[in-house]
Formats: C-alpha cells, sequence, structure tokens
C-alpha cells in the first residue's frame, strides 16, 4: 500500500510542473479513498482493532487539512503575512525587506562591508607606495660607479599587516552574508512550489505524518523565520551607533614631499627622457645633424660640433643632472629623517604618525562592524534553528534535526 500511495504521489506532481501545490488535493483525496476503504474493510471483517486505527487516521487526516489550510493562508497567500511585515519594515514583501537589509549591510556608503573593504584596499595601497618608494643615485667615477638608495620609510609597511588581518575578517563576514542573501532568495522560490507541497504531502499520508511535520518546520523555517530574523537583526542594528568604516582623510596616507615631486620630473617628461636614453654619441648627432644642410662648410661644422658636444656638452649636462638628482637625494633623505625621527615620527607631525593615528581608528570601526556582523549571524542562525525545532516538536515531528544541531 505504501508503494503503491508513493506512485500516486509521483503522478500527481509529475502534472504539476513547476508549481507542485496542485497536487496535496490529489494526495488528500487518494488517502481518503484509502481510510474510507478502511472503514469499509473492518466493518466487513468485524475488526475493532482496525476500525480504531482508521477513526484515529481520520481525525489526523482532517486535522492536517485544517493545518495545511492555515499554513497556506498565512505564510504562502500573498496577503498572509503582510500587516505583520508591513508594521515592522513598512513594506509588504517581507522577502525583499529582508534582501533589503543585507544590501544595506554589505553595501552602505558609510558602513557596509563592501566600502570598509574598498577602503582598506585604497589605504593598503597608499601606504605601501610610501613604504617602498627608494631614492637612487648613481656617480660616475672614472672607469666605474658609485650607487647609492635608500629606502626611509620602509617601516611603515608593517602597518599593512593590521589591514591584513581586517581584509580576512571582512571576507568571512561578506561570504556569510552572501550565501545568507543567496539561501533566503532560493528558500523563496523553491520551498513553497517544491518543499513545503512534499511536506504537505507526508504530511497526509499516515505513514510519513512524522517526516512531514518535520519538513513543514523546516520550509517554514527556510522561508518565514530566516527572513523575519534577518529583518529583526536589521532593526536591532538601526538601536545603535553603527560603526563608521569611512576614512574621511584617506589622502593624508599619501607620502609626497615635495622632493618627490620634483624628482618626477625626470620620469615623467617624455623629451627628458628621449634624450637621457640617446648617451653622449646620439645626443650630440641629434644636436649636429642640421648642421649638414649648410653647403660646403656643413661636414665640417657638423664634425667640430659633433666633438664638442659629446666630449663637452654632454658630460657637463650630465653633471648637471646628478648635481640635481643629488640635492633632491639629500632633500628626501633630510625630509625623511624628520618625519621618521623620534620627534616627530609618531607625535602631531609625521608622516608615518599621521599613518598610525588614521589606521588605528579606521581598523576599530572595522573590527566593530565585523563583529557586529558575526553577532547578527549568531542571532540570525539562533532563531531560525531554535524556530524549526519548536514547531517541529509543536506539529510531532523529529525534535532533533541531525547535522543542524551542531550550529547553536
Amino acid at each position: 500500500m505504501q508503494i503503491v500511495l508513493a506512485l500516486l504521489l509521483i503522478l500527481g506532481t509529475a502534472f504539476a510542473q513547476t508549481d507542485f501545490m496542485v497536487a496535496v488535493p490529489g494526495v488528500a483525496i487518494v488517502v481518503g479513498i484509502f481510510l474510507a476503504a478502511m472503514v469499509m474493510f473492518s466493518n466487513m471483517f468485524a475488526n475493532p482493532q482496525m476500525l480504531a486505527w482508521t477513526k484515529s487516521e481520520y481525525r489526523e487526516f482532517v486535522a492536517a487539512i485544517i493545518l495545511i489550510v492555515i499554513i497556506y493562508a498565512i505564510f504562502i497567500s500573498p496577503v498572509g503575512l503582510k500587516p505583520l511585515t508591513q508594521a515592522i519594515t513598512g513594506e509588504e514583501n517581507y522577502i525583499d525587506a529582508s534582501v533589503g537589509v543585507i544590501d544595506n549591510m554589505l553595501y552602505n556608503e558609510t558602513s557596509g562591508y563592501d566600502t570598509a573593504y574598498k577602503y582598506i584596499i585604497r589605504a593598503a595601497t597608499k601606504v605601501r607606495i610610501g613604504a617602498t618608494y627608494s631614492p637612487w643615485l648613481t656617480i660616475p667615477v672614472w672607469i666605474f660607479s658609485l650607487m647609492y638608495s635608500s629606502s626611509p620609510l620602509a617601516g611603515v609597511s608593517i602597518m599593512l599587516i593590521g589591514l591584513g588581518q581586517a581584509t580576512q575578517g571582512l571576507t568571512n563576514v561578506i561570504y556569510l552574508y552572501e550565501a545568507l542573501r543567496l539561501l533566503i532568495i532560493f528558500s523563496h522560490a523553491t520551498v513553497p512550489t517544491i518543499i513545503l507541497p512534499l511536506a504537505f504531502a507526508l504530511r497526509i499520508i499516515p505513514f510519513t505524518r512524522r517526516m512531514g511535520n518535520t519538513l513543514i518546520a523546516v520550509s517554514l523555517a527556510a522561508i518565514v523565520l530566516l527572513p523575519l530574523s534577518v529583518i529583526i537583526a536589521g532593526e536591532m542594528n538601526n538601536l545603535i551607533d553603527y560603526p563608521y568604516v569611512v576614512i574621511d582623510d584617506i589622502d593624508d596616507l599619501d607620502a609626497h614631499p615635495w622632493a618627490m615631486e620634483l624628482g618626477s620630473i625626470f620620469c615623467g617628461l617624455k623629451p627628458i627622457r628621449f634624450i637621457f636614453s640617446l648617451t653622449d654619441y646620439g645626443f650630440a648627432a641629434l644636436i649636429c645633424l642640421p648642421l649638414l644642410l649648410i653647403p660646403i662648410i656643413g661636414v665640417g661644422l657638423f664634425v667640430a660640433c659633433y666633438t664638442l658636444v659629446s666630449e663637452v656638452v654632454y658630460p657637463i649636462i650630465m653633471l648637471v643632472v646628478k648635481l640635481a638628482q643629488l640635492i633632491l637625494l639629500v632633500i628626501w633623505l633630510a625630509w625623511s629623517e624628520i618625519s621618521v625621527g623620534t620627534k616627530g615620527g609618531f607625535g602631531s607631525y609625521g608622516w608615518p604618525g599621521e599613518v598610525f593615528y588614521i589606521l588605528l581608528e579606521f581598523l576599530e570601526q572595522v573590527n566593530n562592524v565585523i563583529l557586529v556582523g558575526y553577532i547578527d549571524i549568531v542571532l540570525i542562525a539562533i532563531i531560525t534553528i531554535s524556530g524549526a525545532k519548536a514547531i517541529s516538536t509543536a506539529l510531532g515531528g523529529e525534535w532533533y534535526l541531525a547535522g543542524v544541531e551542531r550550529l547553536i
């Protein structure tokens, strides 16, 4: 008989296409016919035990029909929870309201996890640029050259460790909330049309009543308790002074002394870079080339000019350039010593001090927003899972949800 009922259930859902709810009345009719046949057989064979069992199942059958109608009217129909959710959130659709709460947690311009993540990336980029800036100078000495380089702000890179740890925490929270949003959307799309109708059918069938009650509890937790718990968490967050994860003075993280700006001229202007790349012979040829246009004496003038520029003018230019680089390097080192030194390092002046205090305040706020996120996730899990257990127990289903019990 169980196999026959299972086949009838599969046959009914096969004609339901994507919405299996229309198969529930068919299952109810089949079960009703089965119970009527059992009454007839119990009277035919004069079996009082079978008759008592059939009457008991009839009461359970009527209770199942009433339960299904109540659940459908309250939780599935478009007007069921509308007054409650409208009173709490001001919106009629509680699913959209819960997704909106999650989107606000993720993408809020002043307190969202995604906003904090972006500011961490920007701050880390600025600090790394300053910490890895290494000016250098090459001084030619006859047949060899001397090169000097320095990285006076390299120690600031230790502050990147805190930013990296904050990034890991934000990544975990963002993953949890993205998964939570996907779970709400997935449950809203599949539970009312597939899982809950199957739970109703199992609840109607006498031999799978306990399984049906458990599945009804899990379904209601997924489409009702889960989004409502997200809305409750969002309303609780509105009651606190929510962390502010925007770095208003993020430009102060730039290490840009005027010595660095002057030094950028040698790298930023393409004409100067092109001239320096010609070497002495190429530079002399470029300068003296127009002299070849002079008739008769042009070749002689070119040779004389070429020798003068390559042997005298170009070395003088390079000497001036090296001297300018040396002056800029001295200025840069002097600025870095003042900025990193004991007097200005972590006081109210130096660039490392500014980086430290800016990142200290920012990371405190990021830590708070991550902590709030974890508290909300724990609250949502407790409400949803405990509610599923309570509903399952009240309906007569399993009170122990295997695998889910360990989450609380």
